[in-house]
């Protein structure tokens, strides 16, 4: 059988023999390279992605230290300072140091978990690489099996995991492997691009198989958290977003979650009861323009003429303060999902008026007709500035930064 079928094996099983573990997970990340390997690999299959996969600049690299407790199958706990993921067989809590959400009777399987992809790597791998010829090395004291993967050799899992999938989850377009030679499982990962490290994972002072208390995975709240059931925040996010829960069982996530989902489907009708909720929570400080036609249609011009600029193309005429900006914008543009050639619209939804001089702005932008989910209805704002109505230098900000594209200051 060989070497490659012995670890094709090893790696189909895993986890072989696995019953617990405990340790800390190290996670590095260079996130320029992290950036331009998503970047590269979108291209390759035709399309673009947005950064919020992965976040916004956030400096050169980060790194991140994790405990990990893991009984198998539905018993983990993995935190940090910044985060926790617990699962005690039935209920599920993640989140933040100030706030968690806890879902009750939770469905959720280890594959859905940050251990997953290093645990059962079969599910994930099998299909999406070519297994190398692999050499013995050595991991936290372990034995195993180093093996490279090249992006050539990527095609799609068993579960549709492929190129995408690896350089968003595990980082890289190149890969390198170590698989422990007990178990299968990942002991460490080193995602690549152009023979440069982009993203680490590794395991380190790991212990396997040795009993874990339950009370290592009783959950105690941490001081100054809150907890909120999962309903109640899908339910709270919802409104937020204005989503029509007319009808809806509050009561069951599944349905509170379809409500949700249809209404960031594309071309999702923009509904006067959605607006009216959003228009609601704004009151006018003043009086509205004296032509209120007039500003509404010059505000609808700023917005669809958003990328208009003067005739050096070095400012934005339709923006305040729109020196510096066309760069980054430019570079959002080629970043917005299913846009390769960075063509968007902005669609004016909606306009409420604060006083003379300054609008809440609700709009959608749209590829090729198509409305993207994660920018439909955004509230935005506009101002009079020099007689001429345009748009916040704030809310555009906001939206390039959603790419992960750093904005200047604004200019004085």
């Amino acid at each position: 059988m060989g070497r490659r079928g012995e670890l094709f094996e090893l790696i189909d099983g895993a986890p072989l023999g696995l019953q617990s573990l405990t340790g800390s997970l190290w996670k590095w990340r260079h996130n320029e390279r992290s950036r331009q390997a998503v970047d590269q690999l979108a291209q390759r299959r035709g399309s673009s992605v947005s950064h919020l996969a992965i976040g916004g600049p956030v400096g050169e690299t980060s790194d991140e230290h994790l405990r990990v407790w893991l009984v198998l199958p539905d018993h983990w706990r993995i935190e940090s300072t910044d985060r926790i993921d617990l699962k005690n067989g039935t209920s599920r809590w993640f989140g933040g140091p100030t706030h968690i959400t806890e879902i009750d009777h939770d469905r959720s399987t280890l594959d859905d978990a940050e251990l997953g992809f290093l645990i059962r790597p079969g599910v994930h791998l099998i299909g999406s690489i070519r297994l190398m010829e692999p050499v013995d090395d050595e991991v936290a004291g372990r034995r195993c099996w180093r093996m490279e993967s090249t992006t050539e050799a990527i095609g799609i899992s068993r579960h549709n995991h492929g190129p995408m999938s690896l350089g968003m989850q595990l980082g890289g377009i190149d890969h390198r492997f170590w698989f422990d030679a007990e178990t299968g499982i990942i002991l460490r990962h080193v995602g690549l691009i152009d023979d440069e490290p982009c993203a680490i994972t590794e395991f380190k002072d790991l212990t396997i198989n040795r009993p874990i208390p339950d009370k290592d995975f009783q959950f105690v709240l941490p001081p100054g958290a809150t907890v909120e059931n999962q309903i109640d925040a899908m339910i709270r996010m919802a409104e937020m977003r204005g989503v029509d829960l007319t009808g809806v069982d509050r009561t069951d996530p599944d349905a509170v979650r379809a409500a949700i989902s249809g209404s960031m489907r594309p071309n999702p009708p923009t509904g006067p009861v959605r607006l009216d909720i959003q228009k609601a929570k704004h009151i006018p400080v003043g009086p509205p323009p004296d032509d209120e036609t007039a500003a509404r249609s010059l505000i609808e011009y700023a917005y669809s003429h958003h990328d208009e600029t003067d005739e050096a193309g070095e400012v934005l005429v339709n923006v305040q303060g729109g020196v510096g900006l066309v760069e980054s914008l430019e570079q959002a543009h080629r970043r917005i999902p299913g846009s390769p050639d960075g063509v968007a619209r902005f669609v004016v939804d909606g306009i409420k008026f604060l006083r003379p001089d300054e609008a809440i702005v609700w709009y959608s932008v749209e590829i090729d007709g198509n409305r993207l989910g994660f920018v439909t209805g955004r509230e935005g704002r506009a101002v009079l500035r020099g007689g001429r109505w345009v748009i916040e230098h704030a809310t555009l900000v906001d939206l390039i930064g959603m790419a992960g594209v750093e904005v200047p200051p604004p200019s004085s």
